[in-house]
């Protein structure tokens, strides 16, 4: 199955290092199990932080996105 890696982060394709950045804060901190105390919130940051690994990395970036 393919995982959307650019809309878990809600940015573009074309979104540069910075906006990534951005966005990977943006949602960590919206889902960080201590802000959201009752409900599980561990596997939507596990897919946050993958997310942020691979786009974050530019030989990972352009693998993922040839794929």
């Amino acid at each position: 199955m393919f995982i959307d890696y650019y809309s878990i982060l809600n940015v573009e394709k074309h979104s540069s290092k910075t906006e990534i950045r951005a966005a990977y804060r943006r949602e960590a901190f919206k889902w960080h199990p201590d802000k959201n105390v009752d409900r599980d919130t561990t596997a939507k940051m596990q897919g946050i932080n993958e997310a942020y690994l691979i786009l974050s990395d530019e030989e990972a970036r352009e693998r993922y996105d040839r794929e």
